[in-house]
């Protein structure tokens, strides 16, 4: 009698089993990776705009205080009252005194010296401004013949001086032809171009306008 042996194979699911365990391991691993790596960025985030506390915190305005009104005693007046007494009505017939106007105090009128002042000086003022500034001519001469004196106003103009030409008529000597030049209201002036016109030999007389 033959006996039968029969060789059995391997079972193959053990290392199916171990793959299995070994894949599942490391999606483990990879998911903690990804989720320890958003927990690290989330609280990153936060900390990034959370405030920091080690900000110096900013000092409140200082208020101040509220006042309180005083207070008024019951006994004590207002302020600015005067306290008025009732004796005159507790004692029999007492009337209460009436009081008397006072005297409209007079003051005296300061402004009446110094508006007379002021009317005072306003006609000098005045005077002084319609008076005119006195005017100078300086009088290089005096002739009889107009052609004379147009010889005269010539040379003075060759100088260098403009002159003009007046006929005048005098009491003693009838008509005359004066050469003047100017005029002038300013004295210095005039002493420099008399001093100016005797240096270069005309004889002028200061005439007042």
């Amino acid at each position: 009698m033959t006996t039968r042996r029969t060789t059995e194979a391997p079972n193959p699911r053990p290392a199916r089993r171990r793959g299995r365990a070994a894949g599942g391991v490391l999606v483990g691993i990879f998911i903690g990776l990804v989720l320890g790596l958003a927990l690290a960025a989330g609280v990153a985030y936060y900390f990034m705009r959370a405030p920091s506390p080690y900000q110096a915190p900013t000092a409140a305005p200082a208020r101040e205080p509220a006042r309180e009104p005083a207070k008024v005693g019951k006994g004590e007046p207002p302020a600015g009252e005067k306290p008025r007494f009732d004796f005159y009505r507790i004692l029999p017939g007492g009337e209460e005194p009436k009081q008397q106007p006072k005297a409209a105090e007079k003051t005296p009128d300061k402004a009446a010296p110094d508006r007379a002042t002021v009317e005072r000086a306003t006609p000098e003022v005045a005077a002084k401004a319609a008076k005119p500034a006195d005017r100078f001519w300086l009088q290089a001469g005096s002739f009889a013949a107009e052609a004379d004196a147009e010889n005269l106003k010539a040379q003075l103009a060759l100088s260098g001086w403009e002159a003009v030409v007046q006929p005048a008529t005098l009491p003693d000597k009838g008509l005359r032809y004066r050469v003047r030049v100017g005029p002038y209201d300013n004295t210095d002036e005039l002493n420099r171009i008399k001093a100016e016109l005797s240096r270069r030999g005309f004889d002028v007389a200061v005439i007042k306008y």
